[in-house]
């Protein structure tokens, strides 16, 4: 076998023939792998990552793994034809995301096992491969999956659960077997986003045995899962996990919405990428942006620039404008705008700024304000 294979490596190179080169490679990786010769396997990808660069292969190997093509055959729902998962290859780094020293400390020393995953195997320990992100909506789930795909140099295969989860008894489950059957050798990040939607608690007296039995196709292919593909779950919803999930993972990250500074730094960050340079009172309005997320923020940023562009100057009071307008939503029903107004200007936002954002006079917003707060004061 082995020396078939040599001779068409030979063949290969001396024809030129890249595509059978890669072919020939591949199969021999594989047949060192069964043998059980990962260090083998492994020095002969790198040995080819090193000296030859080629836009149709991996460059960044790990042991355990195998040579891949980047063009792969996405997997399809049978009834809906949807495709279950897309490849992503992000662009965003670490530095992209603000969160807290602790969970990005604990993010760094991700990548960090990552790429010293060689070293770790030769005394048995395995590298942190499974992660669980856990959160409100917009705290920065996606953009930490994203991150982490950057920083490893890794394509994300990001599942599609509207092709996932079927309608049809039993399909659900096939269809997971078919992403991770798919993944299996590949140098990978399987993403599953909104992971709560397949993984709920098998004692929930509400779900249909259908989606229990997906729990259990769930957690034997987390079982049989290799090395090489790392796997990223995001949830908003962690406490309706099955128990038996949690210990699936090696590290569970919990985001929180950004506190004041971080919010201070997204918009800071979110304005100025539009070439904007105004003269912003950037703390103020991260002290009356309090409980906003970072989807938010993002819409926030981008209507300021759009602003900007249109009129050629940006003030403070027009952020703020932006951010009432978006947090009141203008409704005509019930209190809501009051109700952020009247938080706003405990933060410092004057009546002015407010009354401007609202389109009415200092003295209708002073009126009602007071009657909003009457309201308030008789609950």
């Amino acid at each position: 076998m082995k020396s078939e294979l040599i001779e068409k490596l030979i063949i290969a190179h001396c024809d030129g023939d890249e595509n059978k080169f890669i072919e020939a490679l591949n199969k021999l990786v594989k047949d060192e792998e069964k043998k059980g010769n990962v260090p083998t396997a492994s020095r002969l990808m790198r040995a080819y990552d090193n000296n030859k660069k080629s836009g149709n292969v991996s460059t960044d190997f790990s042991p355990n793994t195998t040579v891949f093509s980047s063009q792969m055959n996405t997997p399809r729902d049978k009834d809906s034809l949807l495709e279950l998962y897309e490849i992503v290859h992000s662009k965003m780094s670490l530095d992209d995301v603000i969160l807290p020293e602790k969970q990005k400390d604990i993010l760094e020393q991700i990548v960090s096992e990552q790429n010293n995953a060689e070293e770790l195997l030769k005394h048995n320990m395995p590298p942190i491969n499974r992660v669980l992100l856990c959160g409100p909506p917009g705290c920065g789930k996606t953009m930490t999956a994203y991150a982490l795909g950057h920083e490893l140099n890794l394509p994300i295969a990001y599942v599609r659960l509207d092709g996932l989860v079927s309608s049809y008894l039993g399909q659900t489950s096939t269809n997971l077997r078919k992403v991770f059957d798919s993944v299996r050798n590949q140098r990978i990040i399987l993403f599953l986003d909104e992971f709560d939607a397949i993984a709920k608690k098998r004692d929930d007296s509400n779900e249909l045995g259908e989606l229990k039995r997906v729990v259990t196709t769930l957690l034997q292919n987390f079982d049989n899962m290799p090395g090489n593909v790392f796997l990223i779950a995001a949830t908003n919803h962690e406490h309706l996990l099955d128990p038996a999930i949690w210990r699936r993972f090696n590290v569970t990250i919990t985001l929180e919405l950004p506190n004041e500074e971080q919010r201070r730094i997204l918009i800071e960050k979110g304005i100025s990428k539009y070439g904007v340079e105004p003269q912003i009172d950037y703390k103020l309005i991260a002290k009356v942006s309090e409980g906003i997320n970072g989807a938010q923020i993002g819409e926030l940023t981008t209507a300021a620039a759009k602003k900007n562009l249109i009129n050629k100057k940006l003030k403070t009071e027009d952020v703020i404008d932006i951010l009432i307008q978006q947090l009141s939503k203008f409704s005509d029903s019930g209190n809501e705008p009051m109700k952020v107004i009247h938080e706003m200007m405990e933060r410092g936002v004057s009546l002015r700024t407010a009354a401007k954002a609202l389109g009415m006079s200092h003295n209708t917003l002073d009126y009602q304000l007071k009657k909003y707060r009457g309201e308030l004061d008789n609950e």
